[in-house]
């Protein structure tokens, strides 16, 4: 699978003019690899060469066992820059947007011999449709979020800081087996939902508070993203009612996923039932999830992605009033050939502890 993917890279290094390309950005050469470590470069081109340290010696040996391996002790950029130059590339591709500066420098300074073509997102829209073991992983993630969320509910006690409550979550998703966080999880009690992306704090639960919660798991290295907005006993009457408004945009933008349907379209859908009501929301409808909890495709006013069976897209419309509180709901959809699959389970209805 990994070879296939490598493959596709190397077809379209004559349309760059290279001869190879060096690939950098760790869930990049994850995708193209298999390698989960924190310190690896693949270099494609005539042969497949993967480069690491010491430290990912085993580990490397067993999650890339179809690449050359060079794991030096010591002076690995020389050891790079060698390789390069050994097998006689003139011209060599890289991921600007994720080389810096310094780095180009260095190998400027390494390879004097040697041309640098600047090439973007050529990894990253290989990414965009998942096969079926990513979205697997994408269903374990999300299976693991909505647990996560099931036994949050029974454990929420009034006076309970939101700090408290993320460190609930989180420790919930991890014995449910989440390798780890999608992102810093988001706990919002009350007016503190009102801001798009709070961090939890000290604020203590108190009944009547609209609890909004954003979070997501992590399984095979793939990142689910969910969010709910539930109530600690009854709600306050303009929040509840805007709560419907915003459960009606979510699964209006829902239906709106499917195969040729524009990231535009899926935005509209959902922002055209908030707006009719009187509210607006700053930020984008969606965003791809797979390696990286934001990806592509992207979902939003100006969006002209075109959605394909195997892209993932997230619908999370909301609505916040500062002093008041806010609401969000939000799915991981996966487009399928007839329509969607919906991986996040959780209700939409309001849920009131």
């Amino acid at each position: 699978m990994t070879r296939e993917r490598r493959n596709k890279v190397r077809a379209r290094l004559p349309e760059f003019g290279a001869d190879a390309m060096l690939v950098t950005k760790l869930v990049n050469v994850r995708y193209l690899t298999g390698f989960s470590g924190s310190a690896g470069v693949l270099l494609v081109g005539a042969e497949d060469v993967f480069f690491t340290d010491t430290r990912y010696e085993e580990q490397s040996a067993r999650e890339v066992p179809d690449c050359r391996r060079v794991v030096p002790a010591a002076g690995q950029e020389k050891v790079l820059a060698g390789e390069i130059t050994g097998q006689g590339i003139a011209k060599l591709a890289i991921e600007a947007a994720h080389v810096t500066l310094a780095q180009a420098k260095r190998w400027r300074e390494e390879m004097p011999a040697v041309s640098f073509v600047e090439t973007t997102g050529v990894v990253e829209e290989l990414r965009k449709v998942k096969d079926a073991s990513e979205i697997e992983a994408l269903r374990r993630a999300a299976a693991i979020g909505d647990k996560g969320l099931s036994e949050l509910l029974g454990r929420l006690r009034e006076g309970m800081t939101e700090v408290e409550v993320a460190a609930e979550l989180e420790d919930t998703m991890r014995r449910a087996g989440s390798e780890g966080l999608s992102f810093p999880t988001i706990i919002a009690f009350g007016e503190n939902a009102a801001e798009p992306h709070h961090s939890p704090n000290a604020r203590r639960l108190r009944r009547g508070d609209l609890i909004k919660l954003d979070f997501g798991a992590t399984s095979g290295g793939y990142h689910s993203d969910m969010t709910r907005t539930i109530s600690f006993g009854e709600p306050d009457v303009d929040l509840a009612k805007i709560y419907e408004i915003v459960r009606a945009s979510q699964l209006a933008g829902v239906e709106a996923v499917a195969s040729g349907a524009t990231g535009a379209q899926v935005d509209g859908a959902s922002r055209t039932i908030i707006e009719q009501a009187g509210f607006t929301y700053g930020h984008g409808t969606g965003h791809g999830c797979g390696l990286e909890v934001h990806e592509a495709p992207t979902a939003n006013r100006t969006s002209e992605d075109v959605l394909a069976p195997g892209m993932t897209v997230t619908v999370e419309p909301g609505i916040y009033v500062p002093g008041l509180g806010g609401v969000r709901i939000e799915d991981l959809v996966v487009v399928t050939d007839d329509g969607r699959d919906i991986l996040t389970r959780s209700p939409k209805e309001l849920v009131k502890v």
